[in-house]
């Protein structure tokens, strides 16, 4: 008993360590619209097989795709994930690359009543925004005005998931606190007239937000026999209707980054934006403890998205979003770490929420990962690899393309050890 407190307190450690990091995992130049990306849900698995997931999950690892599935990690799973994005803009001009990662995910499964009853804990991120852009115009007497605008933040999502297991059937209920903010800078700087010098203009918005929401997940398993089923699974996630604090303010500065004047033009005023309801449903056939494969679909009404004035916005439209995976399982019966290696692959579609000039912006990636067992430590442990190789936007009617390459690498732990009965301490 000793040795799990240990183990676990390091691990709860590192985990704490990581979030006090926390870097923006992701980056999109469509992030400066709303509240930002938005995430579908998954693990560093998960990344491999395409967000793969609302029907299926192998028992060694979490799922926050379908709540219902908890229920299937029979013993403790300790889950915790980084994501790497590395990007090249182009918009039939210029083009240019980025680089940003760090600590995505975490997440804890336990068993209340063993094969019965399962409770996880967790946190996620269900926005991201980070961007960055400058634009360039031409001012009076042939000047150039620069735009640089700038954006970074999130909503994040803090979870509790209860999972009951009915036979075949299983149901679960995620509740959440949503929690974070975004911070957007606008800077405007004149330049180009002969002996004039002109300070730039700031315009420095931060929104913090904070809610609590819920999800409800189905799944049913149809056995075939005792190795092979067809699996069902659906979700409902709610209505977000999340309160909003906004503070704004403008700034003159000097060349030199000195503050000449400031005002505040919005102090904390309080406001609420809406996020609408996402639903998924997913099918999947699995050989149990050899392969498995299926097909996810998740929808949200964006064109129903409130902003802070209560208003739908022409910059977004209904989201959608498919992804087909598979996993090629381990052999757990033999010692040897090669033979228990587990291959993925997937494909995903997205229409993405956004329109920009009545333009949709979609989203294509081609996946690939990969679970490498971890031997000498105690219970089934792995490291998860997942990477997107993918595109997003086009170069025609004012859009921005996208060609990324995302890197997914996560740490899973199945303990059966730490709720078994010590005959010796």
């Amino acid at each position: 008993m000793l040795k799990n407190i240990i183990k676990y307190s390091a691990l709860l450690g590192a985990f704490l360590f990581c979030t006090t990091l926390k870097a923006q995992y992701t980056q999109s130049s469509y992030s400066a619209f709303g509240v930002g990306d938005v995430n579908w849900g998954g693990y560093s698995h998960n990344a491999g097989m395409g967000g793969f997931g609302i029907s299926y999950n192998n028992r060694l690892y979490l799922n926050n795709l379908n709540p219902a599935l908890i229920a299937t990690n029979f013993e403790a799973v300790f889950q915790i994930g980084t994501s790497f994005d590395s990007r090249t803009y182009n918009n039939g001009d210029q083009s240019y690359s980025s680089f940003t990662g760090g600590f995505k995910d975490f997440g804890f499964s336990l068993p209340i009543k063993y094969g019965k009853w399962n409770m996880a804990l967790g946190l996620s991120p269900y926005t991201s925004v980070n961007y960055g852009i400058l634009q360039t115009s031409t001012g009076p007497d042939n000047s150039i005005l620069l735009s640089q605008l700038d954006g970074n933040g999130g909503i994040d999502e803090a979870f509790m998931t209860h999972a009951l297991r009915l036979g075949n059937f299983m149901v679960g209920l995620k509740t959440s606190y949503l929690f974070g903010s975004i911070e957007r800078d606008t800077e405007y700087l004149l330049s180009g007239i002969p002996t004039i010098t002109f300070s730039s203009t700031i315009y420095n918005e931060r929104r913090s937000f904070s809610d609590v929401t819920a999800n409800i997940g189905l799944a049913y398993k149809l056995k075939f026999n005792d190795k092979q089923f067809l699996n069902f699974g659906a979700f409902y996630n709610l209505e977000a209707n999340i309160r909003s604090r906004n503070l704004t303010r403008l700034e003159s500065q000097d060349i030199n980054g000195n503050v000449l004047s400031s005002d505040t033009l919005k102090n904390n005023l309080d406001t609420q934006i809406s996020i609408p309801k996402r639903i998924g449903f997913g099918i999947s056939y699995e050989k149990s403890q050899r392969f498995a494969i299926g097909i996810d679909v998740q929808t949200q009404a964006w064109s129903q998205y409130l902003d802070e004035s209560g208003q739908t916005s022409s910059n977004f439209g209904d989201a959608f979003r498919i992804a087909v995976g598979g996993e090629l399982l381990p052999n757990y019966e033999v010692s040897k770490a090669g033979p228990r290696i587990t291959y993925r692959f997937g494909i995903h579609y997205e229409r993405t929420p956004f329109l920009i000039n009545s333009q949709e912006v979609n989203d294509f990636g081609i996946n690939i990962g990969t679970s490498l067992p971890l031997n000498g430590i105690v219970g089934v442990s792995n490291i998860n690899l997942g990477a997107t190789f993918g595109n997003r936007g086009n170069v025609t009617d004012g859009l921005m393309r996208e060609n990324y390459l995302k890197l997914s690498i996560g740490f899973s732990l199945q303990d059966q050890t730490w709720f078994a009965r010590q005959k010796y301490n």
